[in-house]
């Protein structure tokens, strides 16, 4: 990585920091495409444009290229997504092994289209969440998560389907249940 790239990082890291302070004034919209132009230059893929993102997540910010991010997606405030996990490297000294290198590993993240992650989710590295899935608040998401699912706790666990939810939901507000595209 050359001194230019370093410093342009910098500043994006700066940047997206100070946004996250100012930006919550501004309407939920506003908010979210100006941390999306940031994220997209930091190298967050995004396929489509999501529904929400709240300025308080917290990505990882070891390889931004690893975190994607479809269409329709909502994360709410307090995630945090990683795409590392060093923790071998460092319990491997208490059990007497030592490696020059640090042991440790890299994975990306996938938010499916239309899924809606809570508040104060952490999403473990090499998660998969499918389509239109439910991650309920506080969850530890990791693994592939498949498309309509309903996850909850920690770890994370599929409780349910989203097709049912809505249709629950629906007849409990005396709405019309739409039919299934």
């Amino acid at each position: 990585m050359t001194v230019k790239s370093r410093l342009r990082n910098k500043l994006l890291r700066i940047a997206v920091e100070a946004n996250k302070t100012f930006t919550p004034f501004f309407s939920p919209r506003i908010s979210t495409k100006i941390m999306i132009r940031l994220y997209r230059k930091m190298g967050i893929r995004f396929v489509g444009c999501p529904n929400y993102i709240s300025a308080r997540v917290n990505f990882d910010g070891t390889n931004y290229s690893l975190i994607e991010i479809h269409d329709g997606v909502t994360i709410s405030s307090y995630v945090r997504i990683l795409t590392h996990d060093w923790s071998l490297y460092t319990i491997s000294k208490a059990h007497g092994y030592f490696s020059e290198n640090p042991i440790g590993r890299i994975s990306g993240v996938i938010f499916g289209e239309n899924s809606f992650i809570g508040t104060g989710c952490i999403v473990m590295p090499g998660t998969v969440i499918g389509k239109g899935c439910l991650i309920g608040a506080g969850t530890v998401v990791r693994g592939t998560i498949p498309d309509y699912s309903i996850v909850i706790g920690s770890p994370g666990v599929i409780v349910g389907n989203t097709a049912d939810f809505v249709k629950r939901q629906f007849k409990r507000l005396n709405l019309e249940v739409p039919r299934q595209r």
